[in-house]
């Protein structure tokens, strides 16, 4: 019976979780298009309001919207293994780790796992329909996307960014796990203490804007090896793709759409 009740409490969480995750989505997809457009290279020159407002003028409002249908469908795994992650993870950690270390190698691993299972294909569907100007192309629509990509790049086509991706949610999650709970740590006054809600939603302000800044170099390769089809490869590697942006584009390159980073984490 006590299982029984711990699985109904862990399925229930989820299903808020995943509920939760497909609204905010909904609601902040305009921003990720915009973020996504302002990190490409197609989009480099442009500032982030030309970009917004161009996406108004040239396609409609429906551009905001442009990659909303792979996003939606990364929410139940992504959740799931978010939620879930740590507690299969942890135990495993634990005599092989630190204790200080084991919510970081948990965080870790999920990020990993999402990475290869669904996230990268994705991702890559995703930026593909959002930076493509017009409604003609050839990722007007998810399935299409993923037609047209098999056709001309194979399987691999759609693990472009595959290590960016993974340092980006790893290093995400590893904040979130431990960033979260060394935050709550210091705002208390002893050990066990119960924080005041205002605590809890500081500690959890200042984990999302760490991990707005610190994904957004990552985020940033992501998008630029993801964005490239065969026909318009410029960059070999992640590793030629940081080194080319840091030469022609400088540092502060890696922080285009940070702000817009932010605000989908917050």
């Amino acid at each position: 019976v006590h299982s029984a009740f711990l699985k109904a409490m862990v399925i229930s969480e989820i299903c808020k979780g995943v509920s939760n995750a497909a609204r905010k989505n909904e609601v902040m997809q305009p921003a990720d298009v915009i973020k996504t457009r302002f990190q490409a290279r197609a989009f480099s020159q442009t500032s982030l309001w030309r970009t917004f407002a161009d996406a108004a003028r040239i396609e409609g409002g429906l551009a905001y919207y442009k990659g909303i249908v792979p996003t939606l469908c990364t929410v139940t795994p992504k959740v799931t293994l978010q939620m879930g992650g740590l507690a299969f993870f942890k135990p495993r950690c634990k005599d092989i780790v630190p204790d200080a270390l084991v919510p970081a190698t948990a965080g870790i691993l999920t990020g990993i796992v999402q990475a290869f299972a669904f996230l990268t294909p994705m991702e890559t569907i995703k930026v593909r329909q959002q930076v493509e100007v017009g409604w003609d192309g050839s990722y007007r629509t998810m399935v299409g996307t993923m037609r047209h990509m098999a056709a001309n790049e194979g399987f691999l086509g759609f693990y472009q960014g595959l290590a960016p991706t993974v340092v980006r949610q790893s290093g995400g999650l590893v904040v979130k796990f431990s960033g979260y709970e060394g935050i709550k740590a210091m705002l208390s006054d002893r050990p066990g203490e119960t924080l005041a809600g205002w605590k809890h939603a500081l500690a959890g302000g200042a984990t999302n804007i760490a991990v707005g800044v610190l994904n957004s170099p990552p985020d940033v390769v992501k998008t630029r090896m993801q964005e490239q089809s065969s026909a318009t490869r410029r960059y070999a590697s992640s590793w030629d793709c940081c080194c080319i942006i840091a030469r022609e584009e400088g540092l502060r390159a890696f922080f285009r759409g940070s702000q817009a980073s932010r605000n989908l984490l917050c």
